[in-house]
């Protein structure tokens, strides 16, 4: 038996702009993501075995599936279509920590560790645009999840391009306890929205580049929130670190989350102390693309 352990982090979005419903049903997006010390840990075995086609997902979270409902499974058998493999007997065992359907980006994240874990046990050595390409049949940030870092991405999220690494700073992540966001319900609000926004990802780009985190933060958006409702606590949680002195905060993907930007970890660490009872809260930093993401 070989076996890999790697972490799959959560990624935020620091700008994120919804474009027309596409014929396909899809949506066209503009948006920067950010991955962050926030994650998962996979387990992937590569198990001594005759047994044909064999893909095992087990999920140490209630809130996760176990085998062929969990995307990592997905991301398994896309791999080895992709590589031409046949005869397979793998396990996965994923530690979840980043919080589900929150828009942080785990499921996404845990299938582009799948198939870079996979790549490693199998010996496939696929260039990473490869890799990506199998990711966008899966879901529509896996591409970004398999390159990590600092990027933006267009189309439905599968054209991916990198960008400005983020300054170090401190980033604080919330969640108000019990909170859900149906993607597809947000998306259909979406439609019904004039298309104006108070800023562009060119501003969020340009920002990147001057490594400024009070220029980036002035020109964090999300357009999700502008269909956010009230019950799901997000307005709420948005003012209270505001309050707290952060420098910027929004909403990441289509919620719940929300992040917050300091400069130092002391300061992040205040204000998630200040939130008091019914919010999950997480103090974490960008994660960097050289980040050591195998542990073993």
């Amino acid at each position: 038996m070989e076996k890999i352990t790697i972490l799959a982090p959560a990624k935020i979005n620091l700008f994120l702009r919804v474009g027309d419903r596409r014929k396909d049903g899809y949506h066209d997006i503009e948006t920067v993501m950010q991955t962050v010390t926030m994650f998962d840990r996979l387990e992937v075995c590569k198990n001594e075995s005759e047994a044909d086609a064999v893909i095992d997902v087990r999920c140490r979270d209630f809130t996760a599936p176990d085998g062929a409902g969990n995307i990592v499974f997905r991301a398994a058998a896309a791999f080895f279509r992709a590589a031409g493999i046949d005869k397979y007997d793998v396990s996965f065992a994923i530690d979840k920590k980043i919080p589900a359907e929150a828009g942080l980006g785990g499921g996404s994240s845990d299938a582009a560790a799948a198939i870079i874990a996979l790549d490693r046990l199998y010996g496939t050595a696929m260039a990473v645009e490869d890799m990506c390409t199998i990711g966008a049949g899966v879901g529509a940030d896996v591409p970004f999840c398999i390159k990590k870092g600092t990027a933006s991405a267009r189309g439905i999220g599968e054209i991916v391009e990198s960008c400005a690494p983020m300054p170090d700073c401190a980033i604080l992540v919330a969640i108000p306890d019990g909170s859900r966001i149906r993607t597809a319900e947000a998306y259909e609000k979406i439609d019904r929205l004039p298309q104006t926004v108070p800023c562009t990802c060119a501003d969020m780009l340009s920002a990147m580049t001057s490594c400024d985190l009070e220029r980036i933060s002035s020109v964090l958006y999300n357009q999700f929130e502008a269909v956010t409702e009230a019950s799901a606590g997000v307005s709420s949680l948005i003012d209270a670190i505001k309050r707290t002195g952060a420098l910027g905060v929004r909403m990441s993907g289509s919620g719940p989350a929300v992040f917050g930007l300091f400069r130092d970890i002391a300061s992040a660490r205040t204000a998630k102390d200040s939130l008091g009872d019914g919010i999950s809260a997480f103090v974490c930093a960008p994660a960097r693309r050289d980040y050591p993401y195998i542990e073993s």
